[in-house]
């Protein structure tokens, strides 16, 4: 596409669709944690037990995307996209019927391959058809749809499960995956791969010559386990430490998704003026400051959520500048780099909700806190040597 600041109706329609797609998985991917007590209590199992869904759900998309992703580079992005979003239907039917831990187990287990195969073609399709602040703007408002996935979308799973059970909250996401997957059908272009065959080893040995690419993935990798570290257990914390229900939790999130809907929504301006690494070390450092708040002030309730806005805020902003960076660091071969920096992301999930389920009962939300500054700090390190 060429670069200019004017929008085409189709360009328009294409972010609409691909928007409405990363909405759907954000809003399944963010649905466990409000509903994690209510599915302790209905399958008789421990928090850990529980927030084994969490892990399953992103082990699989971290395992799954580096296989599934790099097909972006060779296939028909648009099958691709269409093929993952049935895979994630097939995914979340099966977690709205579980009748136990297991199958739930296994829904989670396929809708995160489903999300492997979908989203890493989602940002590569972005950084395939929209080139300068173009594709700086379209990410910050594509990637916005995760943060309005938890402000409107994990409230609304809440709400559904308050009125029945928390099965409901699943049945709401095939409804909603449906209506994405007929946008999709409609508006997403055909964007063909390179010919040639598909070479695995090649493609891998390329992104493993790319300093840079190396660098960005490992600080979306510790990035993100400080950050789900913390994000996981809030609504297990909420409960706890307040007695909230899954309603009152959801509320919270509404907050914390808004704020950051607002911050992924504007970046991509703010990342046109600051530059994307300056931008990551930044909000990385202030996203520290902020989990030290939620820290100190954990027993007040206006604390908790002053300082979840400001970290929604950080977070959005920084995570947004950190895509839009990884989006161009080997170019021909942006599907499988989208697709390990999914998988970085989901194993940083992954990591974060394990080790985050072995120590919640040990260390509390406090030590929770500490292990996330901690791993922030780090990644704001490598930031600053990948700036070098």
């Amino acid at each position: 596409m060429k670069q200019n600041d004017t929008y085409k109706s189709k360009d328009i329609l294409l972010v609409i669709g691909l928007f409405l797609v990363v909405f759907v998985i954000g809003a399944d991917s963010f649905i466990i944690s409000p509903l994690l007590p209510a599915i302790e209590k209905d399958y008789a199992v421990t928090t850990s037990q529980a927030a084994l869904a969490v892990t399953i759900y992103a082990l699989c998309y971290a395992v799954g995307s580096p296989f599934f992703g790099p097909l972006g580079d060779k296939f028909n992005k648009r099958k691709l996209l269409i093929t993952g979003l049935l895979i994630f239907l097939i995914g979340s039917f099966i977690c709205a019927q579980a009748t136990n831990i297991g199958i739930f187990y296994f829904g989670r287990a396929v809708a995160g391959i489903g999300a492997a195969v979908t989203m890493p073609n989602v940002w590569a399709t972005v950084g395939s058809y929209f080139t300068g602040k173009k594709l700086n703007i379209v990410m910050g408002i594509t990637m916005s749809a995760l943060s309005l996935s938890i402000a409107i979308g994990v409230p609304l799973g809440t709400l559904l499960s308050q009125l029945s059970n928390w099965h409901m909250a699943f049945w709401g996401s095939i409804i909603l995956t449906l209506m994405a997957f007929g946008v999709l059908l409609l508006v997403v272009p055909s964007l063909k791969g390179n010919q040639g065959k598909l070479k695995y080893l090649a493609s891998f040995q390329t992104l493993v010559k790319s300093r840079r690419a190396l660098l960005s993935l490992s600080i979306n990798l510790v990035w993100m386990f400080g950050f789900y570290l913390i994000y996981t257990f809030l609504g297990t914390f909420l409960n706890q430490n307040f007695h909230f229900n899954t309603a009152q939790t959801g509320n919270i999130f509404i907050v914390y998704g808004l704020s950051n809907f607002i911050a992924s929504f504007c970046g991509g301006h703010l990342l046109s003026k600051l530059g994307a690494m300056k931008d990551v070390i930044i909000n990385g450092f202030l996203s520290m400051i902020f989990i030290l708040g939620l820290v100190i002030w954990q027993n007040q309730l206006w604390g908790i959520i002053i300082f979840l806005i400001l970290l929604a805020l950080v977070q959005g902003l920084g995570v947004t500048a950190l895509t839009t960076y990884i989006v161009g660091v080997v170019p021909d071969k942006r599907s499988t780099v989208m697709s390990f920096n999914s998988s970085f992301l989901y194993l940083g999930l992954t990591l974060g909700s394990l080790i985050g389920a072995i120590l919640y009962s040990k260390i509390g939300f406090t030590g929770l806190g500490i292990i996330s500054i901690m791993a922030l700090g780090i990644a704001i390190i490598e930031t600053i040597r990948l700036k070098k």
